[in-house]
């Protein structure tokens, strides 16, 4: 079963907001009605928060795109949509643009690592999955991520990170936004720029004195973005 929220003008245009790794929709829940003259809808993606797959669901960034497009397919069969994603939600946006280039009109994707680090590889191996937890298991409990789902996403993430997908579509008719946040780690910040050689219809933002979680914790200054960006 998925769940999702929707919010604004339930007749307009499509909006969808793809939360990262190991969080839910409510990652958004400052954005839920900046842009009422749209069709919003805020997913928790397969086996996480209230979307109940089942313990034999195996997630995989591939599948969650693919139950992506079947929900595009569904609220807007006919006309474009718009994809807002953040962090680990960039590599489903990716997948997405890939398959139908032709239903997306714009993109936002925000600190989307593509980059095959020592450190990220460390975080897909089982202690890597186990560190990260132990670090975070109060949050993880309260938003229903299992260990299982931990280590299915981090063996995905990193068999997609990176872009070559990219290269076998004509993506320039997609308006693309990239951002990262001042503080994130080195390898997001390349991350970006390595977007923007792949993405020839975009422009990439800096989020000043905020690290990862800007749309939560500078959500009126990214409220003016996405604004900006979604009505241009």
């Amino acid at each position: 079963m998925l769940y999702y929220k929707e919010y604004g003008n339930l007749n307009g245009k499509l909006i969808l907001f793809i939360h990262g790794g190991f969080t839910t929709c409510e990652s958004f829940m400052r954005q839920y009605e900046i842009l009422k003259e749209y069709h919003c809808v805020f997913v928790d993606l397969p086996n996480h928060g209230k979307s109940d797959y089942g313990e034999i669901y195996r997630f995989s960034f591939e599948k969650a795109a693919d139950t992506m497009i079947k929900l595009i397919e569904h609220f807007s069969p006919k006309e474009k949509v718009i994809l807002i994603s953040h962090s680990y939600g960039g590599l489903t946006t990716k997948i997405i643009m890939s398959k139908i280039p032709e239903k997306i009109e714009k993109v936002v994707i925000g600190s989307t690592n593509i980059q095959r680090t020592f450190l990220f590889w460390i975080y897909t191996t089982r202690l890597g999955c186990a560190v990260l937890w132990i670090q975070n298991r109060k949050r993880y409990k309260k938003d229903n991520i299992s260990w299982k789902l931990i280590c299915d996403t981090q063996k995905s993430a990193w068999r997609n990170f990176q872009l070559f997908e990219l290269t076998k579509k004509d993506l320039s008719k997609i308006k693309c936004l990239l951002l990262y946040g001042q503080y994130d780690i080195k390898s997001i910040k390349v991350s970006m720029y390595l977007w923007k050689k792949y993405l020839s219809n975009s422009q990439i933002m800096m989020i000043k004195n905020v690290g990862h979680n800007y749309f939560f914790d500078a959500a009126d200054q990214m409220n003016s973005i996405i604004k900006m960006f979604v009505q241009s």
